[in-house]
């Protein structure tokens, strides 16, 4: 305000009108700038984070999904084995365990692990792959006796473990 005072005592009342509506413009222009910057700005944002969301429900579909495969996958490959010693033991198997020398079960895991190779990744992958190897291995042996692949077994049984631990994190959820 001193300054309208100051320009009123040097210059003419239509220069100081003239600078008054000069300096209120640019006022203006300067208040719809930044309101335009800002609300770009919170459009980008908002943009920003619903695409995280849907990242997030995304990923945390995938890791749910991977996680119930893995789960379900280690379970199978426990009762294949487990059957297989029944089998070998002479003691009777589910209906349906073997048909014409193929143990259904067993070619339905490899079928799986191949079809879910993606939402596996490559880690489970090559490690549910091996597992159902060596328990090929076990069943294509005259006796469990014969077989020498118990400690690759447990190798990698415990080698899933470490590394679903490592993936998913289990021993540190905590209530």
């Amino acid at each position: 305000m001193t300054e309208l005072l100051e320009w009123l005592a040097k210059y003419s009342p239509a220069v100081v009108v003239l600078l008054a509506l000069g300096a209120a413009l640019l006022f203006v222009i300067k208040l719809i700038v930044e309101k335009s910057i800002a609300s770009e700005f919170d459009a980008k944002s908002k943009m920003f984070e619903a695409v995280l969301k849907r990242r997030s429900a995304f990923e945390e579909k995938v890791l749910s999904d991977r996680f119930a495969l893995i789960t379900g996958l280690a379970a199978r490959l426990e009762r294949v084995m487990t059957n297989l010693n029944r089998l070998k033991s002479g003691y009777p198997t589910p209906n349906g365990f073997v048909k014409q020398n193929e143990i259904i079960p067993l070619t339905e895991i490899f079928e799986d692990v191949k079809i879910h190779r993606l939402v596996l990744g490559d880690d489970f992958y090559t490690l549910f792959l091996k597992q159902a190897e060596v328990v090929l291995e076990a069943a294509n042996a005259p006796s469990f006796e014969d077989w020498r692949g118990g400690k690759e077994w447990a190798q990698l049984q415990e080698q899933t473990r470490l590394t679903a631990e490592a993936a998913f994190g289990l021993s540190k959820i905590r209530w």
